[in-house]
């Protein structure tokens, strides 16, 4: 049985996950979020709605319905996780009309949080996510492959200093295995000098692969052939 912490938890993963397939930006969610509810009569506190962003609370039916029909998603998923729907989702939805609700194939599939250690075994491995001790089992909010785990962000070396897309510490990343790398995707590899893994950009310049931080206070690491590249990052979640 689910801990009512771990529901107000996945609460917070699920609104997060419709805030960005509606393409509302994390900085100012909880603004936004008080506008449509003040808008549809339903008069929210800044604190409130905090609380349901970080995880701290669950909205009250009221609210609960104010906010999917803003979102455009059932209130049943929002508030239990079941029956997932988006309203645009680019690149990884099939819509079909379903009582004028655009339905998304893409569903919030559960993968195990495991830990760094994990991570750094997984090419060499490559254990069956099933028989995994995992921290715990998170929804992932996009597309992701039987193999797909997850990760919480640990240090600053992926942290953002200007603008652009920032992976904080204890950020939650979404990592699936089986797909293909280009250059420029944020990657999963394991390090020979260390028995985890490190979270980076992939990078191809004249020939030769790198690992490269988005915080520039790290260094650029040159990729050897010891090194391999342990999944690709999918998607990722970060509470307020």
């Amino acid at each position: 049985m689910i801990d009512k912490e771990s529901e107000r938890y996945m609460f917070a993963e699920r609104l997060h996950a419709a805030l960005d397939a509606n393409g509302i930006r994390q900085r100012g969610r909880g603004a936004d979020i008080i506008k449509q509810l003040t808008s549809k009569g339903v008069v929210k506190t800044p604190q409130a709605v905090s609380k349901w962003l970080n995880g701290a609370a669950i909205p009250e039916i009221d609210s609960l319905t104010a906010l999917s029909a803003w979102l455009g998603v059932r209130r049943e998923w929002l508030e239990h996780g079941v029956m997932p729907v988006f309203p645009h989702e680019a690149g990884n939805q099939q819509a079909v009309h379903d009582e004028n609700v655009i339905a998304v194939t893409s569903s919030m599939n559960k993968v195990p949080l495991i830990s760094w250690v994990q991570a750094g075994a997984w090419c060499e491995i490559a254990p069956t996510v099933e028989l995994l001790h995992a921290e715990q089992w998170v929804p992932c909010p996009v597309n992701i492959s039987r193999s797909g785990y997850a990760l919480r962000v640990v240090g600053d070396s992926m942290t953002n200093t200007g603008p652009g897309r920032s992976y904080p510490e204890g950020c939650i990343i979404f990592v699936d295995p089986d797909l293909a790398v280009n250059n420029g995707d944020r990657v999963i590899a394991s390090l020979p000098s260390s028995n985890e893994a490190t979270f980076k950009v992939f990078v191809k310049d004249a020939g030769k692969h790198y690992l490269k931080p988005i915080n520039p206070q790290y260094p650029i690491i040159e990729m050897t052939d010891e090194m391999q590249i342990c999944g690709k990052i999918v998607g990722a979640f970060t509470p307020e």
